[in-house]
């Protein structure tokens, strides 16, 4: 008698403990689901934002296009940060330096404010396009010029600051408190557009990255889609120095476009 009941108890427990962690793993599951549909709201002034600087200095990235084993060098693209003034009107130039193998170069000049991170001046100059926008007052101006199209003038008032045209790639994003199944949507500015436009940002993962014999511990983040249909840019975000030291361009068929860090 006193052999069934222990055995009978047992059970009991074994069952117990099944439930248990049945529920574990559900409430495990719900809180991952919770996490990856929130949407944390970018825009200048958010609280994500506080308190946050940019980096200093420059990165040097080497640009490849992959079509199965063909591997070939497109681009190379230096971007320097400098910290501009004092408090309270301190900020930051962004230049850009881009140029093809094919000798095409392209320059981008940003200014955005060191407090808030929002655009002051922006000027992009390549070989098919530039433009120009200046940003005073929660006031917009400026012009861009599209290949095969006539000038376009614009002047606007969107109703506070915006982050510029590059808000999202690729120095904005680094900042953000990145986690887990964090996701964010980005409010920017495109002077392309003349309008402000949304980007979603999701984090999809963890990963070490190993670029000339030196490791980074990586967020991974898909920045949606990007450039021809079908296409998405993931990029690898270092934990530590909040660097893209690796991105990929890729659709679910044709070539591939990566990117490294070389600094």
């Amino acid at each position: 008698m006193r052999e069934r009941y222990v055995k009978r108890r047992l059970r009991n427990g074994n069952a117990m403990l099944r439930a248990a962690a049945i529920l574990v793993g559900f409430l495990a599951a719900m809180a991952s689901a919770a996490r990856a549909q929130r949407l944390d709201e970018i825009r200048v002034g958010s609280p994500a934002l506080q308190a946050v600087s940019l980096r200093l200095g420059m990165d040097s990235v080497e640009n490849y296009a992959v079509n199965g084993a063909e591997r070939r060098l497109t681009a190379t693209t230096v971007r320097t940060v400098t910290r501009l003034g004092s408090p309270p009107d301190a900020s930051y130039e962004i230049a850009t330096r881009h140029w093809t193998v094919q000798g095409d170069t392209g320059w981008s000049t940003m200014v955005v404010r060191a407090s808030d991170l929002s655009l002051v001046f922006h000027r992009v100059k390549a070989a098919r396009d530039s433009a120009v926008v200046t940003a005073a007052g929660g006031h917009l101006s400026g012009w861009v010029v599209l290949p095969n199209q006539p000038v376009r003038l614009w002047d606007l008032t969107p109703g506070g600051g915006v982050f510029g045209v590059e808000g999202q790639i690729p120095w904005l994003v680094p900042l953000l408190p990145l986690a887990p199944d964090y996701t964010a949507s980005v409010i920017r500015f495109s002077q392309w557009e003349g309008r402000e436009v949304r980007d979603t940002i999701r984090v999809i993962g963890s990963e070490r990255v190993t670029l000339e014999a030196h490791s980074y511990d990586c967020w991974q983040v898909d920045m949606g889609a990007l450039g021809p249909p079908g296409y998405r840019m993931i990029r690898w975000i270092d934990k530590e120095t909040r660097r893209v030291v690796q991105s990929v361009l890729k659709g679910e068929s044709g070539p591939e476009y990566w990117s490294y860090l070389r600094s």
